[in-house]
């Protein structure tokens, strides 16, 4: 029975302690805001990490149009039907740019079925998006590739894009316009081998109807290209010479034991080098220093 008043003493302490523990608890939320250092970093370390973002890869960029098959916002890529045939798996990611009639769009607005025309990139054996422009027009595109064959008969061209082994068929409209160097030229031109940029729109039964044909080069044809050295591999035998004009690389190969004067040459040198093409790549002939800003492809 004495005990009791000490007991009660005891309790009256520790509720006491709760409540003095409780008011000074800061709370989680307060305002509508989470308290920092609670659940991770604050907001502005997390946006600091989305900036450390790689550049973008380099190398020529490929125009490829067609319609959106599917989006995998996990996966981060999209399934692009192209218009002349064809499917192309290609990534994107923070670095890509989404254009909605020419005003910003954001990655989350791309919807299945839409017409999109994207500036792809190799970035090693992935297709990387660069740009994407959401087109409401007249679906059309634009490709280029290496001529695998053409039916004279029914106008029929096969066409193969550097990214991609599959073959693409297309048919040669009525009246469509063949050009070399800006000048009209000949079906007969439109060899195997031949590389060429196509302009088409969607034709009967999804094969690309194509309006004209631009040859860029043929088989045997001998071509000279000016500019800056960026990148040379002399075991390798490759070269890489950016023309300044429209700041273009062209790849280059070449044999080291028929070119020695390649040994004395300097990555962001200015060079001249005359090459023929052979079907596949353009093989240097001769290649010699610049000694003027003259020299063209």
């Amino acid at each position: 029975m004495r005990l009791a008043p000490c007991i009660i003493i005891l309790l009256s302490c520790l509720l006491s302690a709760s409540a003095q523990s409780i008011s000074t608890t800061p709370p989680l939320v307060a305002s509508g805001s989470v308290s920092p250092n609670v659940f991770g970093p604050t907001p502005s370390s997390t946006a600091h990490s989305l900036t450390a973002l790689p550049a973008l890869p380099s190398g020529k960029t490929t125009l490829l149009g067609g319609t959106i098959s599917s989006i995998d916002q996990i996966r981060d890529q999209i399934v692009l039907d192209v218009f002349g045939g064809g499917r192309y798996v290609i990534l994107f990611d923070e670095r890509t740019r989404v254009f909605d009639q020419a005003r910003r769009g954001s990655l989350d607005s791309l919807r299945r079925g839409e017409r999109a025309y994207i500036d792809t990139m190799l970035d090693g054996t992935a297709i990387f998006a660069r740009n994407i422009r959401v087109s409401t027009a007249t679906p059309s595109g634009q490709a280029s590739g290496q001529i695998v064959n053409f039916d004279s008969g029914n106008r029929e061209l096969v066409l193969r894009d550097g990214l991609d082994p599959r073959s693409v068929k297309l048919r040669l409209m009525p009246g469509a316009a063949i050009l070399r160097d800006g000048r009209p030229a000949q079906t007969a031109d439109l060899r195997s081998g031949t590389l060429v940029n196509v302009l088409f729109v969607p034709g009967v039964g999804g094969k690309g109807s194509v309006q004209q044909v631009s040859i860029l080069a043929s088989p045997g044809e001998a071509f000279v290209f000016s500019g800056q050295l960026q990148f040379l591999d002399l075991r390798g035998g490759r070269l890489v010479i950016v023309d300044p004009r429209d700041n273009r690389s062209y790849e280059l190969y070449f044999d080291a034991g028929v070119n020695p004067q390649l040994r004395n040459l300097q990555e962001g040198s200015s060079v001249t080098a005359s090459t023929s093409f052979d079907g596949r790549r353009y093989l240097v002939r001769s290649i010699t220093p610049n000694t003027s800003s003259s020299q063209s492809r």
